[in-house]
């Protein structure tokens, strides 16, 4: 069920808006003050931080912890310089990487690595400058496929600082289309910066284009003034991307809440119906017609199949091929054309499987054909 981690591509593509809440888990007790700073999804786990620690559970059971450094996750030497404060965290490539600061001196602000199977401290850190994060280092974004992570000041807050991911080099200032106090936590998705506003009752979402500074107010999630928002992550499945944010109630002793939202509220799969081409039978090198139907626009991956099997059963067996496109549908009635001219003579199959905009993986389709040798 879990297909991707959610820096899905380094282009910024336009941010989405319409997040509807689907779901909400609460945790008390301990269990709540040990989830009460930021979350990281990889797919198939959870990570939580707190001030002083580092758990992780399996994503569909938040609740299960699989590892525990609940109260040992600052490395001892950092602990004993005065560093008591984990925030908003991030996973990529097998590594947690943790923002860690030494309230309220907040002289040191470091990224510390760790490996996300035991939580484990890799070894790797680094001091970031203190002339730009001057009060610490809230949160760590990590856009893998850029090759870069992202951090800003908490109220001084009209510049997004951008870090070599090897090596945590400040490498650009990106100046903000207007300032953002108060972000809390920090994710890529679709290329843009998602991150978590504590900023009065609204609890707002917005989205920075870490490319051009743009900011754009995605939603208010209206919480209230008692409610302070937390960490946000993004988790990708078949079933369809969901953003997660947590949040804690002030005065609550120890409760934590972590919603979920999703694109339009979107939980049904897309549907393609009466899938198959226009003749059954073509020459090779002729066009391909498609005809389809569509329950709502989508992006189709197509992949050619080759039958390869024999006697009353020709196509008992497949072989997949290299040949493949992305192909977009709108809803309802579609009409698409596809080469032959790389199809050898023999029956074929046309394997397409589409994703809706909420990244729900639809059932996949076979459309079959049957190549002639072409005409002397």
């Amino acid at each position: 069920m879990l297909v991707a981690s959610p820096s899905l591509a380094s282009a910024s593509s336009p941010p989405v808006s319409d997040w509807v809440q689907t779901d909400r888990v609460e945790f008390h007790g301990t269990d709540g003050f040990f989830r009460s700073q930021g979350v990281a999804s990889d797919g198939s786990s959870l990570f939580f931080s707190w001030n002083l620690g580092l758990i992780r559970t399996p994503v569909d059971e938040p609740s299960n912890v699989l590892v525990d450094k609940s109260t040992s996750a600052i490395p001892d030497d950092l602990d004993e310089s005065g560093h008591n404060h984990i925030g908003d965290i991030d996973v990529a490539g097998g590594v947690l990487y943790a923002p860690i600061e030494d309230g309220p001196a907040y002289a040191e602000p470091w990224v510390v690595l760790y490996d996300t199977d035991t939580l484990e401290p890799t070894g790797a850190r680094y001091l970031l400058p203190v002339s730009v994060q001057r009060d610490g280092v809230p949160w760590i974004a990590v856009d893998q496929p850029r090759g870069v992570a992202y951090s800003m000041e908490w109220n001084d807050t009209g510049k997004l600082f951008v870090y070599r991911l090897s090596d945590f080099e400040l490498i650009d200032t990106v100046n903000l289309s207007e300032p953002v106090s108060r972000i809390q936590g920090a994710k890529i998705f679709r290329g843009n910066l998602y991150a978590s506003r504590d900023n009065g009752s609204e609890k707002s979402i917005v989205s920075i284009d870490p490319e051009t500074g743009q900011v754009t107010r995605l939603f208010d999630r209206d919480l209230g003034d008692d409610y302070e928002a937390e960490g946000i992550a993004f988790i990708r499945r078949r079933t369809g991307t969901e953003m997660v944010a947590t949040g804690i109630r002030e005065g609550s002793s120890g409760y934590t809440e972590m919603r979920t939202y999703r694109i339009g509220g979107d939980v049904t799969a897309p549907v393609l119906r009466g899938v198959h081409f226009k003749s059954k039978r073509t020459r090779r090198g002729s066009k391909l017609t498609l005809l389809l139907t569509a329950s709502e626009p989508v992006t189709a991956a197509t992949r050619w199949f080759r039958c390869v099997g024999r006697g009353k059963k020709p196509c008992s067996k497949t072989k997949a091929t290299r040949m493949s496109r992305t192909v977009q549908l709108g809803d309802g009635a579609n009409r698409r054309s596809f080469p032959s001219s790389r199809l050898s003579p023999g029956l074929w199959k046309l394997k397409l499987t589409p994703t809706d905009r909420a990244d729900i993986v639809g059932r996949a389709r076979l459309a079959g054909v049957k190549i002639l040798k072409p005409r002397r």
